[in-house]
Parts: structure tokens; C-alpha cells; sequence
């Protein structure tokens, strides 16, 4: 959020950045960075080696202009300060623990909370950086109408929705990862259908818990959206194909079960978050396709 100061910031780790001048070169090591920088009609000079700069729906061939400066876990930092980048953009975990390194570079600006109010924070601060807040608002205001357009097309009874992840791992635990509605995703679905999945205050990640398919089940959700995380090579919803209590459930009974690209574990930002509400709310409901 903004300071009662002109001239700062404050990221969702309560620290503050003030910049001299608004920041021109930046490196994004976040995805969210990423999506931001795009909706404020920017490229940042650096990014991951990996990543979804080079989707068609962020910066597709022209993600070539943008360096690699290493993995999310393990950034590059003399390639990060060979870019002389004015703003660094990272995330709270992992990217505290290189803070010391990247202050004496730029000004890093760390992420951290979820929610819808953190996503449309974050855009306001990153363009107030930049000198875009005009652009800010903007990409704001067109999000919040994308919300209110949906929000006016569903005339049928919300139905019972769940989005859960894992991999091979999770599924020799028999645990397995679900977006709560304390996560950016969840807190936007929550607008728009039964969205149950209450996280425990002050347990685990924020927006995420681990539920079993005995816990599932005792909600039965109508609709269940699956991610794949690597090791995993095969769907984990095939995966579970011939486990007895996911065959108990509803949704596979009707074969509403829908696997979805991982890289949609990246949105927390407007732009992705608008790209998976088109995904997703027309396989909820099938009146808006």
C-alpha cells in the first residue's frame, strides 16, 4: 500500500521502498511480477529462465528481449545486477533470503499475501512505481467489470466447486492440495459459486491446506478442477481413477472432473485471473459458453 509519504510503498512484507524516480528497468523474479508489469503495458528487463513470459497470452516471441536471470528458487544475482534494473519484484519465499544481495542492487519489492484486495494492491504499488497508475486503474477497472459481467450471466444456482492439486507424492500420502478461500483463485470463485474450503487461521501457506479424499468427500463437490505437479507425468486424476472413494464422489460420477495447466498456479495477478474465469466459469456453468 501507499504511505502518507509521496515517494513510497510499503510491499506485503510491511517494509518500505521509495524510489527517486519511477522505475524504468525491472526485474520480475515472480510470475505475479510478471502478470503485473503486462497489465501496466510494461517488459521487464530480466526474468526467469522459465516461466510464463513466453505464453501467447503474456509476451509470447518477445519474451527474446527479456534475460534469463535464473530459477524462482535459485535467481542469478550477477546477472540480475549486470541488467542494472531500478526495481527488483520477488516473492517472500524464497526471495527474502536473497534480500541482502538484491538491496545493493535495487530496491526489491517482495510479495506475499493472497486475496483478491492483495492482487489489486499490488497493481496499484508496482504502478505507482512506475509512474502508471493511471494504467493501474485502469487494468483495475476493467477486471472489476470482467467480475461484474459474470457476476450478472449466472442466473442458475451457484454450484459446489473445488480446485485441487498434487502430485504422484500427494497421492501416496492421500493428502492433497486445495486452494482455500483465503487464496487469490478461491476468494475470486467464492464471488461466483460455493466455494467451501475454510483455511484455518494461522495454518500452513495462506490459501492453501491439505484435505483427503475422505474430507472431499464429505463436502462432494459438484464440479472439481485438478492440477498436476511435477514428478508427476501421468494426470492425477487419472491417478486416482480406480481409488474407491474418488469413485464415490459426485463430480466423477458425472464426469465433471477437469484437469487444468499448471501454469494457472501462477495466478495471482488481473490479467491471469481474468484468463482463468474464462476457463473455468463456462465449464461451471455452461450457459456462458
Amino acid at each position: 500500500m501507499q504511505s502518507s509519504s509521496d515517494t513510497q510503498v510499503i510491499d506485503d512484507t510491511e517494509t518500505s521502498l521509495t524510489l527517486l524516480k519511477p522505475a524504468k528497468r525491472i526485474v520480475s523474479l515472480t510470475a505475479t511480477g510478471i502478470d503485473i508489469l503486462f497489465e501496466l503495458g510494461l517488459q521487464p528487463v530480466g526474468y526467469l529462465t522459465k516461466g510464463i513470459a513466453n505464453r501467447p497470452e503474456f509476451y509470447g516471441e518477445f519474451k527474446q528481449q527479456i534475460t534469463p536471470v535464473g530459477s524462482w528458487m535459485f535467481p542469478q544475482i550477477n546477472r540480475i545486477k549486470a541488467l542494472q534494473p531500478d526495481l527488483i519484484l520477488g516473492w517472500a519465499f524464497p526471495h527474502r533470503f536473497y534480500k541482502t544481495w538484491l538491496n545493493n542492487i535495487a530496491p526489491v519489492y517482495l510479495m506475499n499475501k493472497t486475496g483478491y484486495e492483495a492482487t489489486l494492491q499490488r497493481l496499484r504499488d508496482i504502478g505507482y512505481l512506475c509512474d502508471r497508475t493511471e494504467t493501474a486503474e485502469i487494468a483495475i477497472a476493467q477486471f472489476e467489470q470482467c467480475l461484474d459481467i459474470y457476476r450478472n450471466s449466472i442466473t442458475t444456482p451457484r454450484k459446489t466447486v473445488l480446485m485441487m492439486g498434487g502430485s504422484i507424492l500427494n497421492f501416496w500420502m492421500g493428502k492433497f492440495l486445495v486452494e482455500t478461500d483465503r487464496g487469490t483463485l478461491g476468494s475470486i470463485l467464492q464471488q461466483f459459486t460455493h466455494y467451501p474450503w475454510h483455511q484455518p487461521e494461522h495454518r500452513g501457506e495462506p490459501g492453501l491446506m491439505t484435505l483427503s479424499l475422505r474430507q472431499i468427500l464429505a463436502v462432494n463437490p459438484d464440479i472439481i478442477f485438478v492440477q498436476t505437479y511435477s514428478p508427476s507425468k501421468v494426470p492425477l486424476s487419472q491417478q486416482l481413477t480406480n481409488h474407491s472413494l474418488w469413485q464415490q464422489l459426485q463430480a466423477v460420477q458425472n464426469y465433471q472432473v477437469y484437469e487444468v495447466d499448471q501454469f494457472w498456479h501462477s495466478g495471482t495477478g488481473t490479467r491471469m485471473l481474468r484468463l482463468i474465469l474464462d476457463q473455468l466459469l463456462p465449464k461451471i456453468y455452461p450457459n456462458l459458453r
